[in-house]
């Protein structure tokens, strides 16, 4: 049984001429004076760090670009902004590699201006990426995380919360890097599994002979080590309980 459609019609071009439609129409264009109802969206601005894009990050505007034109439907007036987060420790590995420079060693200027190179190049491909998805963005004036407005934006912003006290410092753990030399998000640590060496360490009672032997994989930690625990009840451990080790 041959197949009704006997060849695929589908063509690249037919994609690119509908965008250019929807772009020249600006259908999706922001409207501030428009008196409808003004649904935002709070959109994350994703990172330049590698080429292509990261096929998770666009399945996530995706997402988000359903959200947008469900909205419209809905004769809510949207808006949907399109930004490129400039900053940040992915876009400093990414000049890296590509340069072979190290940020810690080159100096500031010259680095920044490496970016600067890397990222307006990644910028440029991102966004036709964006457009050759049919994402339904404000892309005629979309921002820059770098640029003097965001960042007196995000200046104006932190001094607000400073003064409603919802800004605090404190200590707390974090995870460091030593190659990079800086603090790293949970998201940006991978764990691995390696065989590891169990430790058995003496504890000798304090004045007596007798030690207690515990078994530990980080004895590095023993510094930090205050207490021993033991269970009262257990014949093995009867002599230590209220001993010094």
């Amino acid at each position: 049984m041959e197949p009704k459609i006997k060849e695929n019609r589908w063509n690249v071009e037919i994609e690119k001429s509908i965008a250019e439609m929807w772009n020249k129409e600006s259908l999706y264009e922001f409207d501030i004076h428009d008196k409808r109802e003004v649904f935002t969206i709070d959109t994350p601005p994703p990172y330049p760090s590698g080429r292509p894009w990261h096929i998770g990050a666009a399945a996530h505007y995706s997402q988000i670009d359903m959200i947008a034109r469900t909205a419209r439907m809905m004769n809510f007036n949207v808006l949907f902004p399109i930004g490129i987060d400039r900053n940040g420790l992915p876009v400093e590995i990414y000049t890296e590699k590509k340069f072979k420079v190290s940020m810690i060693s080159t100096p500031r200027e010259e680095f920044t201006g490496l970016c600067k190179i890397a990222l307006d190049d990644l910028e440029a491909e991102m966004i036709s990426t964006m457009k050759l998805m049919g994402l339904s963005g404000l892309f005629s004036e979309y921002y820059r995380t770098d640029s003097d407005e965001y960042r007196a934006l995000t200046q104006s912003t932190f001094i607000e919360l400073w003064k409603k006290d919802q800004i605090y410092q404190s200590s707390r753990p974090n995870n460091y890097c030593p190659k990079c030399r800086t603090t790293i998000a949970d998201a940006e640590i991978f764990y691995q599994e390696l065989p590891s060496k169990l430790v058995y360490l003496k504890f000798y009672i304090k004045g007596k002979e007798d030690c207690v032997i515990i078994a530990t994989t980080r004895p590095e930690l023993l510094a930090s080590c205050q207490v021993i625990l033991v269970n009262p009840d257990d014949d093995r451990f009867e002599k230590l309980v209220g001993n010094e080790v």
